[in-house]
């Protein structure tokens, strides 16, 4: 904020708005005495009322000059503000994104309406005419004695700003799943639903499933089915027995729709080439799903073998994480497994795409309390050995001092030295990261991001640099 923001003449009736523009450039042309304040307005919503707040609490000001880059609409913002006012959710009309504080009260917002005047000069960029409309503005008193009001408190929205892409990496289906709960109720959009009831729904949701074992599962006390339940469950993915009155299931799509055994066929494809791209099985059938009420959520499992190992893909069209995700991450990977032992293959990673991953409007409360009772940061495994880069598939990244340039080593997950990068600033280093892709795990990036500045500030001071150390 102090070096936002410059104090001038304490008797001064202007403040000087730089919105996006250095307030340096503006000052070498605008002497201190033109002025009570100078400083810049990034932002509609927390730096608006900052400006509201000071003018208040500073009544001498009756005239705000905006100028300079208005890269945000942070001075739109003010102008509307002055002449149109807010609403009565106390949006600035006119400007998206632009709020007033609840703790400033609308007849105090009135007051500064009435009597501060507001001067666009944002087209002006030879900053010594704003003098000239400094010394042509009329002398005016206070209007009043100054007010102020509490610091706003942050409300915690419904949900966050995001983009569509959500990618989960977890060694189990239990962490996972508890991941899944926390981005759907933190991240979702409150929409109806086809069910008759409102859903929070993410879309893209990839899980990435690498050490999760079938046959020795890592139970959690969260699950909200137990053991037997889970084992029932199990012939609905892998068996193709009809279950009664049920319409269809997914294993009998799988493995016996139209006599097909489409899970035999991918083992087949396997052994006979690794490197098909076609051990796939679809449960959509076309003739029968695309005017049905009651359509496969679960579309299409695909097998893929890298380096022997054997990778299983899943695409569900329409996947409720609180009622369906874990049992159906536990029967895929068991399926998983099952192609492994019929092919010869390692167990590689288990990968489910779920285009619409949603949580029901009647499982809100439940997904809440389980996320009250067991909070990420004491059930989710994170310790330094995750976050220096022995997590990131991608490898780690060392970092030393060469000189006076900092000396990047990319290292694959077994420490062998891949390629290397000098630069001469953190920022630099940074962007060769980011370009080369040499990173996927965000708490890596953190990481690195830290110890890039350690040696970077180790370089300038004249100290030395180790990797690590404080």
């Amino acid at each position: 904020m102090k070096q936002s923001v410059r104090i001038g003449n304490p008797e001064s009736s202007v403040a000087i708005c730089t919105l996006w523009t250095p307030l340096d450039i503006v000052c070498r042309d605008v002497p201190e005495k033109n002025y009570a304040v100078i400083g810049q307005l990034y932002s509609k919503d927390a730096g608006l009322n900052t400006v509201l707040r000071y003018c208040l609490g500073n009544k001498k000001v009756r005239f705000i000059i905006v100028c300079g880059v208005d890269r945000t609409q942070s001075g739109q913002a003010l102008i509307n503000l002055k002449h149109m006012g807010v609403d009565d959710e106390r949006n600035v009309k006119g400007v998206h994104g632009a709020r007033i504080d609840r703790e400033i009260p609308f007849d105090a917002i009135e007051r500064f309406r009435s009597n501060v005047e507001i001067i666009d000069l944002r087209d002006v960029r030879n900053y010594k005419e704003l003098n000239k409309a400094i010394s042509d503005f009329p002398i005016k008193g206070s209007y009043g004695d100054a007010e102020y009001f509490p610091e706003a408190k942050v409300e915690v929205p419904e949900n966050f700003p995001t983009d569509p892409v959500f990618k989960i990496r977890s060694a189990t289906v239990g962490e996972a799943w508890l991941q899944s709960l926390q981005m759907v109720m933190k991240f979702g959009t409150l929409k109806d639903s086809e069910h008759g009831q409102r859903q929070k729904e993410i879309l893209c949701m990839v899980v990435d499933i690498t050490g999760e074992n079938p046959d020795d599962i890592k139970w959690k006390p969260y699950f909200t089915f137990n053991r037997e339940e889970l084992e029932e469950y199990y012939p609905i993915v892998l068996s193709d027995a009809s279950l009664g009155d049920v319409s269809y299931t997914y294993g009998h799509r799988f493995r016996g729709h139209k006599g097909i055994d489409q899970i035999s066929r991918m083992a087949e494809r396997i052994l006979n080439a690794e490197h098909t791209r076609r051990a796939v099985a679809f449960t959509w059938d076309v003739e029968l799903d695309v005017d049905s009420k009651n359509p496969p959520c679960l579309n299409l499992v695909q097998a893929l073998v890298q380096k022997n190992r054997l990778y299983l893909i899943a695409y569900l069209r329409s996947n409720d994480i609180f009622g369906a995700w874990p049992k159906n991450a536990f029967a895929l990977r068991k399926l998983q497994k099952n192609l492994c032992r019929d092919t010869g293959k390692d167990l590689g990673d288990l990968i489910m795409i779920s285009a619409s991953a949603h949580i029901y409007e009647s499982s809100f409360r439940q997904s809440q309390e389980i996320l009250r009772e067991y909070p990420l940061a004491g059930n989710i495994e994170f310790d330094l050995q995750r976050s220096t880069g022995n997590f990131d598939p991608r490898g780690n990244i060392r970092v030393e001092v060469a000189g006076n340039k900092i000396k990047i080593i990319h290292l694959n997950p077994d420490g062998v030295r891949l390629e290397e990068f000098t630069a001469s600033s953190a920022e630099e280093a940074s962007r060769w990261l980011i370009l080369e892709q040499k990173v996927s795990d965000i708490s890596h990036a953190l990481y690195i991001g830290q110890e890039l500045m350690k040696a970077e500030h180790a370089i300038r001071k004249g100290f030395t640099y180790e990797q690590d150390s404080t």
